[in-house]
């Protein structure tokens, strides 16, 4: 059996750990979701022969070249769902990090996404992988 690929092998690892924070420390769960996203979306470029880095310009971030390679593939197939659950999920991980639209609610992330909930970024990274995996 061939070896797994790297980046699928990460994904699968930062889900289990997003599901093994969902409860206590529901803002970390929210970034590994994200982060397996990222991983699943290096894993289908890797198998089409594809390179992320030639999606941004010299410039970029590879977060920038990322999101151009996955709304350059919705368009291509056709998945706005994808395109939906990967910036839902961008966003999400930026809010949890950064703090991001939370300013003067007088909250941390962890207390945002206990009360609001994370199902909604395990919900994303299953369309990811429903639409990525095989």
């Amino acid at each position: 059996m061939p070896k797994e690929n790297v980046y699928r092998l990460q994904a699968r690892v930062n889900e289990d750990t997003a599901n093994a924070a969902r409860l206590g420390f529901p803002d970390w769960a929210v970034v590994m979701c994200f982060y397996a996203a990222l991983h699943w979306i290096n894993d289908y470029a890797s198998r089409q022969g594809e390179k992320i880095d030639n999606f941004g310009a010299s410039d970029s971030s590879q977060h920038s070249a990322r999101w151009k390679y996955v709304k350059k593939l919705a368009r291509a197939k056709n998945w706005g769902d994808l395109q939906d659950a990967y910036e839902t999920l961008f966003r999400a991980s930026i809010t949890a990090r950064y703090l991001k639209d939370l300013e003067g609610l007088d909250c941390s992330a962890r207390e945002h996404y206990a009360k609001y909930g994370v199902d909604f970024a395990f919900d994303c990274l299953k369309t990811i992988k429903n639409r990525l995996e095989s």
